[in-house]
């Protein structure tokens, strides 16, 4: 079992490191594990006219018209290019980031613009067979995260870009109220943490 995991917290020694340092350790034992540290590879977010050397049209710049031009000719972006090859590599994809204003850090909302792109990861190609999952880490209090109306805080991400590409959809696993930890508590939760991302990403297959 192949697993991807992208980290989007621009601080080495954050608690949402911790948590993928601890998921790597776990989920080696079941097979290859590649981390994608964004912040540490000054990963661009912006899509920007100038990723599309080769355009489809030169008048009106449209980037899903000219993302599934690229997916057409080949013709992606190095970075993109193996980015998207690692997901064509795993069989399960983590997502670890902070929550800031109810949603992903910018790097990883751009991340997701750029590589989830059209007739790659949805339109002609998608990435179904896999199963992703995220962790996350928040501030907010943890009454907050009770489903309303059926829907957790993260159904926009889970099933607006995951399950909108085709992925299987794991239970997330959200750390509330993160300042407020103790050591001890902090130490449970990154136990937990092993025994629910190895329950939770099990039985990805192709």
């Amino acid at each position: 079992m192949n697993t991807l995991i992208v980290l989007a917290h621009p601080e080495s020694q954050s608690f949402c490191a911790a948590l993928v340092r601890a998921a790597v350790r776990r989920l080696q034992a079941e097979g290859e594990v590649r981390v994608i540290d964004l912040y540490c590879a000054n990963f661009d977010p912006v899509i920007r006219p100038s990723h599309f050397p080769c355009r489809a049209s030169v008048e009106r710049f449209e980037p899903m018209v000219e993302q599934a031009h690229q997916a057409a000719t080949a013709a992606v972006t190095r970075d993109v290019a193996e980015h998207q090859a690692a997901l064509q590599w795993c069989d399960r994809l983590l997502l670890a980031f902070p929550l800031w204003w109810w949603s992903m850090p910018a790097i990883l909302k751009g991340w997701v613009d750029r590589v989830f792109s059209t007739d790659f990861a949805y339109g002609a190609s998608d990435l179904a067979g896999r199963i992703a999952m995220i962790c996350a880490t928040a501030e907010t209090k943890a009454a907050r995260f009770e489903p309303k109306d059926g829907r957790n805080p993260l159904h926009h991400i889970e099933r607006g870009i995951l399950k909108f590409c085709g992925f299987t959809v794991a239970p997330s696993f959200v750390v509330s109220d993160i300042y407020a930890l103790s050591d001890a508590e902090r130490g449970n939760l990154l136990m937990e943490f092993e025994h629910h991302v190895a329950s939770g990403l099990a039985g990805a297959a192709r």
